[in-house]
């Protein structure tokens, strides 16, 4: 269909008529003032048609994207379950086998000083995480990307019109409402004042606090996601890519030591956080030279940079030690040098794994 010269309406800027419409975008003229808005996307959130055949049209581009959406989603959540299911099996088959070898120590003289040499390593019987998280430039300064406060216009724009954000994009997120012109800037900005809450990533530096979110799909939509195998002295990992930039660009903007875990349960999503002096985060310069994908392989596609719905993923202790030591590398001469090194050196301690 045509839809050239057909008229629509928004409520921030009231009536216009489309004046172009092409790959993927809708141009309208609003009182000779153009907006460009995503094509077919932009009649969910922002749009509406005047004529009901043009919005009759437009609803059966939406339901087969949503359908669409809703088959690639199920197949990712079903394979980050999957991937998740394996790393439980495998941290419960290295306990098992700690506990079989310690079992067999002392038995004579001989054997027990075999298995002290042999286990001069520890067995992992915990999992590290690292979240994605969504850009935030709320705070953002030379020090620190973003993630202490709400976005720039231009990042809610891109997470919303541009990117579809999951959160950004609900009902319920005052940056919809912001950019649909219900609230002003001001009342965003007070939402998130204080102990206020916009969004994960803008509490996120502030609380030190990541969260699982919820499922967004299948069986278990709208139900909290659980965080399993991560405890006390996990390693935790916050990550990000630029707007617009490719999946592979995705880097690492802080770490902290857990100390509070919350496995989830009920109406809640399970979540990890610190109050321990062990929490570093990168300035953007130092943020963008540690890609993720560097330490992180997908379990049975290591070429594969994919990640999926899913908000977490488990790594291994030796990936953790990894990005530790890159982190101390890159923050020599700076105030932050020391608090590096002495991160580094104490999560090989508690790793058992030897600094290289």
């Amino acid at each position: 269909m045509d839809l050239t010269g057909k008229k629509v309406t928004h409520k921030a800027f009231g009536d216009g008529v489309i004046v172009q419409c092409d790959a993927g975008f809708v141009s309208v003229d609003f009182k000779n003032e153009v907006k460009k808005f995503q094509f077919p996307t932009g009649f969910q959130t922002f749009l509406k048609a005047v004529d009901t055949d043009v919005e009759s049209y437009i609803n059966e581009l939406l339901v087969k994207i949503d359908e669409e959406k809703a088959k690639k989603a199920k197949a990712e959540e079903e394979e980050i379950e999957r991937q998740e299911r394996q790393q439980r099996r495998r941290i419960e088959a290295q306990k098992a086998k700690a506990q079989k070898s310690r079992s067999t120590v002392g038995t004579s003289g001989t054997s027990t000083r075999a298995s002290s040499r042999s286990f001069s390593t520890k067995v992992n019987t915990r999992a590290n995480i690292a979240f994605k998280c969504n850009y935030c430039d709320g705070g953002k300064s030379e020090f620190q990307i973003g993630y202490d406060g709400v976005c720039s216009d231009k990042v809610i724009n891109n997470n919303v019109s541009v990117e579809h954000k999951t959160w950004c994009c609900s009902p319920d997120s005052a940056c919809l409402k912001y950019q649909n012109g219900e609230i002003t800037r001001k009342e965003l900005d007070d939402l998130c004042s204080g102990d206020g809450f916009v969004c994960y990533e803008s509490q996120m530096l502030r609380d030190w606090r990541a969260l699982a979110g919820l499922h967004l799909k299948g069986d278990n939509k709208g139900k909290p996601r659980a965080i399993r195998n991560v405890t006390k002295n996990s390693l935790c990992v916050l990550t990000t890519r630029d707007p617009r930039h490719a999946e592979d660009l995705r880097y690492i903007f802080a770490v902290f030591l857990v100390d509070e875990t919350y496995e989830g349960g009920g109406h809640n999503e399970g979540y990890v956080s610190t109050e321990s002096e062990f929490k570093i985060k990168l300035s953007p310069v130092e943020a963008r030279s540690l890609r993720f994908w560097k330490y992180y392989k997908n379990e049975n596609n290591h070429n594969a940079i994919k990640w999926g719905s899913g908000l977490y993923r488990y790594i291994e202790d030796k990936e953790a030690v990894e990005i530790l030591k890159d982190i101390a590398k890159v923050k020599k001469n700076t105030q932050d040098e020391e608090l590096a090194e002495r991160f580094y050196k104490h999560f090989c301690t508690i790793t058992g794994l030897k600094e290289e």
